[in-house]
């Protein structure tokens, strides 16, 4: 059994050095490292030439001829490993030390897994924690313990968003036969979103509640989940809705769950239209519940719905052609 790291680095000289140890360090030896360095103009890649020295068989580092930004830099870098299991890594995290090893005991568990992501705890640019109490999980709304089990995950992702952050996740060797080219769009569906679609549309995407890294929130940060000011921690009511924590009953839990569906669908709509991103059947699934929902709202209490559909079509909301 081969591991390999893909790892991506842009100006990453101030947390570099913590990552690249916290990999090293691991209770489960990692045995090739691919760096794919997308034009530094830090000491990113004195660092880099450094670890190498000291380790020649593990680190093979890839120095792009121009940016490539996140998502085809990761492409380049997974399509470049060699390994069974395939760790990302972002440049600026810690691993905890039993990372790899609790991951893989996902895998044992669940055969039919070619996918595993973790939670993690927060910290700050000092690398001190942001919170005892709320996790990565908590800031991308992935509220696992409240969901019923076993947790639909494509569903979770069609109607919610994305919950998987792609510096917790590691991948099988075989997803790199389906997985490529990335059909991401930067900023707006990056590579791990795409990770989560087409693995939890398969299901053979799982996961750990163990924070197995220490995710960092800094000023710097190319992309990630940003803060956790303003910020609600708890599920709200169209989440319990689409997660089968709770069922829609009355008329208001209806709006509350078509005005959210529509958003969703017509978010999907409009990026299909433009870009090659995800395959149809997410937007087509969006509208078929939501259709249902509207008939669901309308059975609730007929009148209400009159007025409000009134109100919609009056303000051009929520109009289908």
């Amino acid at each position: 059994m081969k591991l390999s790291v893909a790892l991506c680095t842009f100006n990453g000289e101030i947390f570099l050095k913590e990552q690249l140890d916290s990999i090293l360090n691991q209770s489960i030896n990692i045995d090739e490292i691919i760096v794919c360095d997308d034009q530094s103009t830090d000491n990113t890649k004195q660092i880099l030439e450094s670890y190498k020295k000291d380790n020649p068989d593990l680190f093979k580092i890839y120095y792009n001829e121009k940016n490539l930004r996140s998502n085809k830099n990761f492409e380049k870098a997974i399509k470049l490993t060699s390994g069974d299991y395939i760790f990302l890594s972002d440049q600026d995290d810690i691993w905890k030390e039993n990372k790899v090893e609790e991951t893989l005991a996902v895998f044992k568990k669940n055969k039919e897994a070619l996918g595993v992501f973790s939670n993690a705890d927060l910290i700050d640019e000092n690398g001190n924690l942001i919170s005892k109490v709320k996790s990565l999980w908590d800031s991308v709304h992935f509220f696992e313990e409240h969901i019923p089990k076993p947790i639909n995950l494509n569903n979770i992702l069609i109607f919610r968003g994305n919950f998987l952050t792609g510096a917790t996740l590691c991948i099988k060797k075989e997803v790199k036969e389906f997985c490529f080219p990335f059909r991401t769009i930067e900023k707006k569906f990056l590579h791990d979103e795409w990770f989560a679609y087409i693995l939890s549309k398969r299901k053979s995407l799982f996961y750990s509640t163990k924070k197995l890294i220490s995710y960092r929130l800094h000023s710097n940060q190319q992309i990630g989940v940003g803060t956790l000011n303003k910020r609600s921690f708890k599920p709200t009511k169209y989440y319990k809705f689409i997660s089968g924590i709770e069922k829609p009953k009355s008329f208001k839990d209806y709006k509350i769950l078509t005005r959210n569906l529509f958003n969703q669908y017509e978010k999907y709509k409009n990026l299909n239209s433009k870009h090659p991103v995800f395959a149809e059947d997410i937007e087509n699934k969006l509208l078929e519940t939501y259709l249902e929902a509207d008939i669901n709202m309308k059975k609730s209490n007929p009148i209400l719905y009159f007025f409000r559909k009134r109100k919609d079509k009056k303000k051009g909301k929520r109009q289908l052609n």
